[in-house]
């Protein structure tokens, strides 16, 4: 057996290993009954051998001292797209796709505790196309008297044809006018805008309510058609809705990871559209109180930025109509209870539970520098308590229930643990809470030979902001200079590495590799300031901010090898991989880039967000990109300023590149120019285009591409 065929093998081995570990999807605390709490929780787990992922419920059980009872063996739900619980527990709603006769078909499932209800067959109906069930836009809720279940469709247009299109000749007269006059003949081929990257297909929206008592569907038409509509809930009436009302502009900007897009909190009432928000934000989130007293929300001004810091807003329902600020937007950080520093709300959502029994408090997580940290906010005194946690792991809250809150508890070292804990408002310190384990941990091979170590770096310079952060994951002690690192680099590039489990960078780790995540200068969890700083200096302060990240690193941990430092990362994290690599030839020994930015003023005609270009390379911003107020040719020159395609002819460092053939966000010819000018100038070079968009998580793409990006770091640091 050759040595690449071994090493092949021990690759496969270690990925089988971590594979058997499974992803958290969501979890939902159920009523206490007889003096138990059961916590549902679903989680997903890659099946290597069918190439796909297996979706489960996993069932827990304890007693209201938490004391575990009964833990019950993981059900398949695969095939589940959605799933919604009434507020009393005693329905079920599923939202499934199958497969009938060769054609795939969503249904809605109404369940009890004991049988199936009811079925819906949703193309027989032929109200709306396919129900969404993306985060960003979705909603399947039952009404209060469990009579009614509101979701979100695909709004259905007239038949598209084109000017002669075949039909049968038995076709009756009258036959032929009843399908005619749904037809628009000659618009087969009309372009349909839609929200971009994993959004495609989403051209305009509908509410339907489903009468589950009287088996009819009813699409609300009542909301004006300048807006699209997502996320709604019911309102403590039973009988009114409220939701996000995303504003239709002539082009539609890709709205995927970006939360710069304008939209409205709406209330629709029979009739009556109203907007609960202004002008010039972007809103996301609505959720009541428990005693349908409050509605809260999230909502950000619309600025250059695509990710940017949030406020969380609330109003007293049917009382006042102007709304108050609970949590302000955060320039650089403010200190809260207990002398804790914190830098804003960055999660573009809410949990959707999050208040405790009293509707006093609210319960949520954000990034904080290099963690994901949780906080409990004081309605009426706007107090800020930040959550202790037990170690230096990142916390998420998934639900709350009767003062029960569910927490995911996860790190680059540790994968995912569903816990829990009971919120007691009489405590001097709300945010000391006992953590009580619902499932087990899954360690990595090998794990006691790891750390996992965050660094604070600041520049001694005049910068108005001049600090950042980077998390080392590898071993924790070896010889000196014996072990290679793999820098990584995050996208955005305002996000940020928050301390949370990847399959790809502990691979890496268990085959030897140290892992260097940085959070540059402009990724968020370090203040609105910070973020705003990046823009126009792409290109130059991230690249500086992550090669003094690798000097610092190099110097902190002797045994780290410095002519075995590599790049790996996607899309902005591509794009520095490129500027990186070009920029010090001689400091890195490979890389592996995927769908990376390569030249901004060629990106700029065909990706969906086109505003990015001209935001990160400090061009004027313009919320509707038909209206540049820059001569074009300037806007294409500072564009082209800021992409390393100007710098490729310097590179030396072999590079693998991987790209999706259906990306809408960085088109894969991006990475194909980076290809074929390093073919040209004979650097060693490999690519890979896969079937997919720009995540690249496609099943059977995510496991092709993550094994051969870590065969490509071992081929080239093996010598």
């Amino acid at each position: 057996m050759t040595t690449m065929s071994k090493q092949t093998d021990e690759v496969l081995d270690i990925f089988k290993q971590l594979n058997k570990i499974p992803s958290f999807v969501s979890a939902r605390i159920l009523s206490e009954t007889n003096n138990k709490i059961t916590i549902q929780s679903v989680w997903s787990q890659k099946n290597l051998e069918r190439l796909v992922k297996q979706k489960f419920i996993q069932e827990s059980t304890f007693d209201t001292n938490l004391q575990s009872l009964v833990q019950n063996f993981p059900i398949e739900i695969t095939s589940e797209l959605m799933s919604s619980i009434s507020a009393d527990e005693k329905l079920k709603a599923i939202l499934r796709e199958v497969t009938v006769n060769s054609k795939t078909k969503q249904f809605i499932e109404i369940w009890d505790k004991q049988h199936l209800m009811k079925s819906y067959d949703l193309s027989v109906y032929n109200i709306h196309e396919d129900i969404y069930n993306e985060s960003t836009f979705c909603s399947f809720c039952f009404s209060l008297d469990n009579k009614q279940l509101l979701y979100i469709a695909e709004k259905k247009l007239p038949k598209q044809e084109s000017y002669y299109q075949p039909k049968p000749e038995s076709k009756t007269k009258t036959d032929k006018f009843e399908n005619e006059k749904e037809l628009c003949q000659g618009t087969k081929y009309i372009y349909r805008p839609d929200w971009g990257e994993q959004l495609i297909a989403k051209h305009r929206s509908i509410v339907v309510i489903l009468n589950i008592k009287e088996d009819t569907l009813v699409p609300i038409t009542s909301i004006p058609d300048e807006y699209f509509p997502a996320q709604v809930i019911w309102a403590p009436d039973n009988n009114s809705i409220v939701g996000v009302a995303y504003k239709l502009k002539p082009r539609y900007l890709g709205l995927y990871a970006c939360t710069n897009r304008e939209s409205y909190i709406f209330h629709l009432k029979g009739n009556d559209f109203r907007k609960l928000t202004t002008d010039g934000l972007s809103c996301t989130t609505p959720r009541f109180s428990p005693d349908g007293k409050y509605l809260i929300w999230l909502e950000r001004d619309i600025s250059p930025a695509h990710h940017h810091v949030h406020r969380l807003m609330y109003l007293q329902w049917n009382i006042v109509k102007s709304s108050n600020i609970l949590v302000n937007l955060i320039k650089n950080y403010i200190v809260i209870d207990h002398y804790k520093n914190f830098y804003g709300l960055y999660n573009p959502s809410l949990p959707d539970r999050c208040w405790s029994n009293n509707s006093k408090h609210i319960f949520l997580s954000t990034p904080q520098r290099f963690n994901i940290k949780s906080y409990i906010i004081n309605l009426e005194t706007k107090n800020i308590t930040e959550v202790d946690n037990f170690d230096n792991s990142s916390l998420s809250v998934i639900d709350v229930k009767n003062n029960f809150i569910a927490f995911i508890n996860v790190s680059v070292i540790k994968p995912p643990q569903l816990i829990i804990a009971k919120f007691d408002n009489s405590l001097s310190n709300i945010g000391k809470l006992c953590f009580i384990d619902v499932t087990k941990i899954f360690n990595i091979p090998n794990i006691e030979n790891f750390i996992n170590e965050q660094t604070e770096a600041v520049y001694n310079t005049n910068e108005p902001v001049k600090n950042f952060n980077f998390t080392y994951f590898g071993t924790k002690k070896a010889q000196n200079q014996s072990t290679p690192l793999v820098v990584a680099l995050h996208g955005g590039p305002h996000s940020s590495y928050c301390n949370t489990f990847h399959i790809n960078y502990a691979l890496m780790v268990c085959l030897g590799f140290g892992v260097l995540q940085i959070n540059y200068r402009g990724s968020t969890g370090l203040g609105g300031d910070n973020i705003d700083y990046l823009l126009g200096k792409i290109g130059d302060m991230d690249v500086a901010d992550c090669v003094k990240a690798v000097n610092l690193a190099v110097n902190k941990y002797p045994w780290i090898d410095p002519k075995k430092i590599n790049l790996y990362g996607g899309s902005h994290g591509g794009f520095l991989c490129a500027h990186l690599s070009a920029k010090y030839p001689d400091k890195f020994r490979a890389v592996v880039m995927l769908n990376p930015v390569i030249d901004i003023a060629a990106m700029y005609s065909s990706t969906d967000i086109p505003d990015w270009c001209c935001a990160e390379s400090g061009c004027s911003f313009v919320k509707n990109v038909s209206n540049e107020h820059e001569n074009y040719n300037e806007l294409l020159l500072k564009m082209l300023k800021h992409s390393p395609i100007l710098h490729v002819d310097k590179v030396k460092a072999p590079t693998l590149i991987i790209l999706g053939s259906k990306d809408l966000r960085v088109p894969p010819f991006q990475g194909k120019l980076w290809y074929n000018k390093l073919l040209s100038n004979n650097v060693h070079t490999k690519l890979f285009i896969y079937d997919d968009n720009h995540s690249l998580k496609k099943d059977e793409v995510e496991i092709d591409n993550i094994i051969n990006s870590v065969l490509w770091l071992i081929e080239h640091n093996d010598k």
